[in-house]
């Protein structure tokens, strides 16, 4: 799982063209440890449970506990442990679990899925904790990577639009911000045409937004050239970094201070009359 790729395909509707769809990606709040924020996750939980709406939906990108990480595991796995302690450490991670998803249970049936971090301990039948979670949720799992295609049909149009997003727990490196964002264009590589990049992991929150040209095809077999907006973004964190009297990965390293918290982004549809009457999607950011 820890560098699976999935694509999936997850149909919404709304109303009519003037609506709106809000998307938040969370992830990396660690909240088995001592390090979490509970007071900004809180505050996000609530934030987000009070402006749910039938068009509201969340991403999750990995990292929703801190025990244990991959490398860790492997050590611990490697010193041959015996199954009744193994059996108590998938006890603990599925107590977790139940704790998380009792904490974030406003968001099932909204949830389009599960990005799997670097931290998601693996089960003695070889399932992981993000997948024990999704189970919980009534979602699925994503893998480290996943293509989402986000079919909307638009009810009052009878007609369906397509949004490419590509999700990745990510990489990390490097302690400038252009590092942060070159990381997430390192998609755009490998999946030039899609509308929102994002990657979590090294705990930053930010939405940078590019264009690129792209041929249209109209329905007389002309071919116009029209400017696509896409977002490269990180989806934040929960774990603070640096505590007075306290020892942190981003201290031993000099990383900067995580931008706290979950990002969220609208997506929105206007129809362009000269055009052949195509709409098109708006696509904002809200951090």
């Amino acid at each position: 799982m820890e560098t699976l790729y999935t694509t999936v395909t997850k149909e919404i509707s709304i109303n009519k063209v003037s609506d709106k769809i809000t998307l938040w990606f969370f992830g990396d709040v660690h909240r088995d440890s001592s390090s979490c924020d509970v007071e900004r996750w809180k505050w996000f939980r609530t934030r987000a449970k009070s402006e749910i709406d039938e068009n509201t939906y969340f991403i999750g990108m990995g990292d929703y506990h801190d025990f244990a990480s991959a490398t860790e595991q492997k050590a611990l796995l490697h010193g041959k442990l015996h199954e009744e302690t193994k059996r108590r450490f998938d006890e603990s991670v599925q107590q977790d679990n139940r704790k998380m998803a009792e904490e974030i249970k406003f968001m099932r049936g909204r949830i389009l899925g599960l990005i799997e971090g670097n931290h998601s301990w693996q089960f003695a039948d070889s399932s992981t904790a993000t997948e024990d979670l999704a189970t919980r949720l009534d979602t699925e799992c994503l893998g480290w990577l996943s293509h989402i295609s986000l079919r909307v049909f638009i009810k009052s149009k009878k007609i369906n639009l397509c949004l490419y997003i590509i999700a990745c727990h990510g990489k990390a490196g490097g302690k400038t911000f252009g590092n942060t964002i070159n990381q997430v264009g390192d998609l755009k590589t490998i999946f030039p045409i899609a509308d929102i990049y994002c990657m979590g992991h090294d705990h930053q929150r930010t939405a940078h937004p590019v264009s690129i040209l792209v041929p249209y095809h109209h329905k007389n077999c002309e071919i116009t050239i029209k400017q696509k907006r896409q977002f490269l973004c990180r989806s934040g964190s929960f774990k603070k970094g640096y505590q007075s009297g306290a020892s942190s990965y981003e201290v031993g390293r000099l990383y900067r201070p995580s931008d706290l918290g979950a990002l969220k982004m609208t997506i929105g549809f206007h129809q362009v009359f000269n055009d052949n009457h195509r709409i098109i999607t708006d696509i904002e950011a809200i951090i």
